[in-house]
């Protein structure tokens, strides 16, 4: 018989077949080790990210209620600058006409005010 033969009895023999099956029971459980490694890392991995998300999340909810409120606080400058305008226009005007019982002519007011 030659050494093939031999082998091949051996594996056909109860003692072979059980060894045969015990063998593939270690690498199909080997297998699924290495994978439930592979997924347990993958899951830790994903939670580290989503504790870094929410920390960018609440950054930027914060960046946003300020971006609002300078918004605000701008149309609020421009809607006063517009009332200083206004005021000043007509207190400009105002001026370029001296009251009748001042004595003062239109060329007087405009000197002071180059002052």
């Amino acid at each position: 018989m030659g050494p093939l033969l031999k082998a091949w009895g051996f594996a056909s023999s109860p003692i072979g077949r059980a060894l045969g099956v015990g063998l593939i029971a270690i690498v199909a459980l080997g297998y699924a080790y290495m994978k439930g490694e592979e997924s347990g890392r993958a899951d830790s991995q994903e939670a580290a990210l989503r504790a870094q998300i929410e920390p960018l999340r609440a950054d930027l909810r914060i960046t946003m209620r300020a971006a609002e409120q300078a918004a605000a606080q701008e149309a609020a400058a421009k809607a006063r600058e517009a009332n200083l305008n206004e005021r000043l226009n007509t207190y400009e005007s105002a001026l370029a006409v001296p009251p009748a019982d001042s004595g003062f002519t239109a060329d007087d007011v405009r000197g002071l005010r180059e002052l």
